[in-house]
């Protein structure tokens, strides 16, 4: 009977030592339960908006080379985000933290950390300059007279550093070249913000600057890979970009010039040509074909001597890459394509018409002139 009781006793103690390591085995799940909870609230509300009434805007400038810890540092030193090391798992969790750009950013105490690292993403910096905007293909005569009809310098200060490349070599590089005579075809076509106060060089730097980023990024891989020499190529993108209309020729009519190159060709270009006129015409004549400059390539041989404008990046892309074809002729029609040709005689056809059709619409022109003309006297 003893010996019963002692078995009973025994397993009753084991039942009850389980009992108790469930119940702490549950305690732990319940704690552990309860402060991932608590982890997942606070880490969605330290995520969220520091006050999401206050739309008052604070203007953050991001350093170039700014690492997402820093950009925490910099949010919560302006009191815009709760906490850094959710800021960065937020950041990290898009998986395009890397993407985020420096500049000057407009953002509110209203804005939660996925607002203000997608419009870093997005690059929606904010400007608070004079805006420019210099069109691809614009001389720099052009872009001068914009900058100083914007208030934005000194006119014989701009033409002054235009011609003195070496100013700038220090600092870019790609100048430091002795046939580069002047920033011709280096004063990068984009949409600019400029602070009123900025100095000519600060100006022209900022183009350069932007010129030097997108050739590095987009063109300079195909340039080592063709063995091409960095400044005819840029000459090239020039005449690619003053002699096409249409993005879907670019590549093409790149194309065409190298093969006239090839052969030893002229290449005739009438954009080049008008370059090296006192003025620019609406169209080029004959007698202009016989006008002695060294940017008339209908007399003389190879690539001009300068860019003639500042190309974009799909010219220069282009240039550094063009399309082989066995074409060696081209012409725009007055429909604005172009046709190509690989012999003279083809080409003749295509010019003939198109020398019919530009007559044709210029004597309508004059027609609509003579009588808008007579109509006002009467």
């Amino acid at each position: 009977m003893k010996l019963v009781k002692k078995n009973n006793f025994g397993k009753k103690g084991k039942k009850r030592k389980r009992i108790v390591v469930y119940r702490f085995l549950i305690i732990i799940f319940l704690i552990f339960s309860i402060l991932a909870a608590g982890g997942n609230i606070y880490f969605k509300i330290a995520s969220g908006a520091v006050d999401s009434s206050n739309k008052q805007n604070i203007v953050v400038d991001i350093p170039d080379g700014s690492t997402v810890p820093e950009i925490a540092r910099i949010l919560k030193k302006n009191k815009l985000i709760r906490n850094e090391r959710v800021f960065i798992s937020n950041a990290k969790n898009t998986d395009k933290s890397n993407l985020m750009k420096a500049g000057k950013y407009k953002l509110s105490q209203s804005m939660s950390n996925d607002d203000i690292i997608h419009k870093m993403i997005d690059g929606m910096v904010y400007q608070d300059g004079i805006k420019i905007t210099i069109p691809e293909g614009s001389l720099s005569t052009d872009i001068v007279n914009k900058l100083v009809n914007k208030g934005l310098g000194n006119r014989q200060v701009f033409v002054k550093l235009f011609r003195e490349p070496k100013a700038f070599s220090k600092e870019y590089k790609f100048l430091d070249n002795s046939r580069i005579k002047t920033l011709e075809g280096f004063l990068y076509p984009e949409t600019y913000y400029f602070k009123k106060g900025s100095t000519e060089k600060q100006i022209f730097s900022k183009m350069l600057k932007e010129f030097e980023k997108n050739y590095n990024k987009n063109v300079k891989a195909y340039v080592d890979k063709q063995k091409y020499d960095f400044y005819d190529t840029v000459i090239m993108a020039s005449i690619v970009e003053k002699e096409t209309v249409q993005d879907v020729d670019r590549d093409i009519v790149a194309g065409v010039f190298y093969n006239r190159l090839d052969k030893k060709m002229k290449l005739q270009s009438d954009a080049v040509l008008q370059y090296g006129l006192p003025e620019r015409k609406s169209r080029v004549r004959y007698k202009d074909l016989k006008v002695d400059t060294v940017y008339n390539l209908y007399i003389h041989d190879g690539l001009p001597p300068t860019p003639i404008a500042s190309p974009g990046i799909k010219s220069l892309v282009a240039a550094a890459n063009p399309k082989r074809t066995n074409y060696l002729y081209f012409i725009t029609g007055t429909d604005n394509k172009n046709y190509y040709s690989e012999t003279y005689e083809e080409h003749m056809k295509y010019a003939k018409k198109y020398h019919k059709e530009l007559d044709a619409l210029e004597a309508k022109d004059k027609e609509k002139e003579k009588k808008a003309s007579e109509s006002k006297n009467n």
